[in-house]
């Protein structure tokens, strides 16, 4: 069981993590391919801080607080095909979004691997 609190634990801190280098990079505008601040920037970084400290908030009780991996992989998926689509569409350009598209399916498939061996345990 122990290994089992120590994955959700470290996808717990992974996402948050991620959370908060989005939440500061967002704020550029030269990174997110516009020539100056946007309202929607600011947005985003306050939603990627919150959900950065939600997710420390869920290590302070790993097993009973589990749950809170479900709504972060849809949001990690969500976040991949956003990316992808704005390649596609010619927003961004590919080269400065590929270490996206390779953490992006790796994290979801660690938050997937923590969420799938913590399920049976008992709270």
């Amino acid at each position: 069981m122990a290994n089992k609190v120590r994955w959700l634990r470290i996808s717990y801190w992974a996402g948050a993590i991620g959370d908060f280098v989005i939440a500061i990079l967002v704020l550029s505008p030269q990174r997110m391919g516009v020539p100056s601040y946007v309202y929607p920037m600011g947005l985003m970084s306050a939603v990627a801080f919150s959900w950065g400290c939600m997710l420390i908030w869920a290590d302070r009780e790993p097993i009973q607080r589990r749950w809170v991996l479900l709504p972060t992989i849809v949001v990690g998926v969500m976040l991949l095909l956003a990316v992808v689509l704005s390649v596609y569409v010619g927003a961004i350009a590919f080269r400065s979004v590929i270490l996206n598209i390779i953490l992006l399916p790796a994290m979801v498939a660690l938050w997937s691997y923590s969420y799938y061996c913590a399920r049976d345990i008992e709270i």
